[in-house]
């Protein structure tokens, strides 16, 4: 297994959007941002095929990507900005400072001692052997007066001489969740490309993000003031971290299509009502069934036959909520604006011999009820169900989603060869993203200790044999 030596740091510099472009703003936190402030970072992994030389990438390519991020900042200032954290009782917020404020770009080349073929592999491999490509957030500035300025955002690309080419991209949820870092990620590529080898992706550019309907989303029961209140409570301005166990690893699988269509026509044939289920619920269910098979087997701890096992779904609130009487968020929204959903189910049900079918109806029926209910009025209960959630065996979460398109990412070097969401690490999630060959599968990332890993292949393989036709 690959073990990566921190790779040699070739220029450190600061991104500004063009000077007088973006006016000294301040942008309050919503009741959706004010969740993320004490949790961890969200980290992004995107790996291109590059075939030259350093010099040729810092010749060729270097120039032209700096020049669009600043372009690209322009619209999307919040990651150039700062994360104010004034003294108690005022709340944080954020701001960008024109000529001042900016993104720190780390490009660096790796010591040759790391494959670039092993960090992009699906193969279980050492978490640590990311750490090195991904960048560190720069420590929080504290004045005088006690107010403290944390970067929300840190980028670095790490060249492989003749293999390859890693973008790393770190960042505080609190700024954004990942509908925007997507969209982000979508312009600053396009519009690289276009101003390089393919002029006509211009064409292709994606709107620019919306902030004026920031203001006018409204905290419907002081939903932020209680996280506020613990936020305070747990060493303000630090976010939480974990101790990672020495032996954890991490894996992709994919899920063909067919493989996907085979487990919706089980579903559908047994469910009582045979109504179609979405690729979304099935590939989830099934994930789902397989992890909590692995850890219980893994804990040696059965555990009663009524005990409830959850998982927290996130439903994108963008078109469905309104910030003024008539106006509905748009999908351009910048910021977080996503509501949590916990589905819960019976142990007996999720590990029986229809658990699949158990945790496709759970799902579905938990995605219906958010997408048919008034979200702004039940957001208040929102933190008890994610409390719950948190005091259980086994919480699993999800990170990313297919629809977020990460592997259409490409800035002329083609699309990216692998993608990982670094922060899964952590623990209880899984991610999910398209299947990196077009096929419309499904990749799931996830991270375990090594012989967890092992045994959860293992029960993966097996359960997707079970539905082959």
């Amino acid at each position: 297994m690959a073990h990566l030596q921190p790779p040699n740091i070739i220029e450190t510099t600061h991104i500004f959007p063009p000077k007088g472009t973006v006016p000294s703003t301040t942008l309050p936190l919503t009741f959706f941002d004010a969740p993320w402030l004490n949790l961890p970072l969200s980290e992004f992994l995107f790996f291109f095929s590059y075939q030259n030389s350093t010099d040729c990438f810092l010749r060729d390519f270097l120039p032209n990507l700096k020049q669009s991020l600043s372009i690209t900042l322009k619209h999307f200032f919040p990651y150039a900005g700062k994360l104010i954290i004034p003294p108690r009782p005022d709340p944080p917020y954020l701001r960008y400072k024109d000529g001042e404020d900016s993104l720190l770009l780390i490009v660096a080349e790796s010591t040759g001692t790391t494959d670039f073929n092993d960090l992009k592999a699906d193969s279980a491999k050492d978490i640590r052997v990311l750490h090195g490509v991904m960048p560190k957030l720069p420590p929080p500035h504290v004045s005088p007066e006690g107010i403290l300025m944390r970067p929300t955002r840190v980028m670095q690309v790490t060249i492989f001489p003749g293999a390859g080419i890693c973008i790393g991209n770190s960042a505080t949820h609190v700024v954004a969740d990942g509908v925007t870092f997507s969209h982000f990620m979508k312009y600053w590529m396009t519009l690289t490309k276009s101003k390089g080898k393919d002029p006509a992706a211009t064409l292709l550019l994606p709107s620019p993000p919306n902030h004026s309907c920031r203001n006018m989303i409204k905290d419907p029961g002081e939903v932020a003031k209680g996280h506020l209140e613990r936020f305070w409570s747990q060493n303000s301005g630090k976010h939480s971290s974990h101790a990672m166990p020495e032996n954890m690893v991490r894996a992709t699988f994919t899920m063909s299509r067919k493989q996907i269509e085979n487990l919706k026509h089980w579903v559908t044939e047994q469910s009582e009502n045979q109504s179609p289920v979405s690729t979304f619920v099935v590939y989830l269910a099934f994930t789902w069934v397989s992890l909590i098979k692995t850890l219980i087997e893994d804990s040696g701890k059965e555990g009663d036959k009524d005990e409830v096992f959850h998982l927290m779904i996130n439903v994108d609130c963008r078109n469905r909520l309104k910030y003024a009487e008539t106006e509905p968020i748009p999908q351009t929204y910048f910021g977080n604006c996503i509501a949590p959903g916990i589905v819960s189910v019976k142990k007996r049900d999720l590990l029986g011999k229809k658990g699949v079918l158990a945790a496709s109806d759970a799902l579905t029926a938990r995605i219906s009820d958010m997408l048919s209910s008034d979200l702004l009025k039940t957001a208040p209960s929102w933190g008890q169900g994610v409390r719950k959630w948190a005091m259980s065996r086994f919480p699993t979460s999800i990170a990313g989603a297919p629809k977020l398109r990460m592997y259409d990412m490409d800035f002329g070097l083609g699309k990216p060869c692998k993608m990982d969401i670094a922060h899964i690490e952590t623990g209880g999630s899984i991610a999910f993203a398209e299947s990196r060959d077009g096929s419309n599968g499904v990749e799931i990332g996830i991270a375990l200790e090594k012989k967890t890993m092992d045994a959860f292949a293992m029960i993966l393989q097996e359960g997707i044999k079970e539905f082959e036709t």
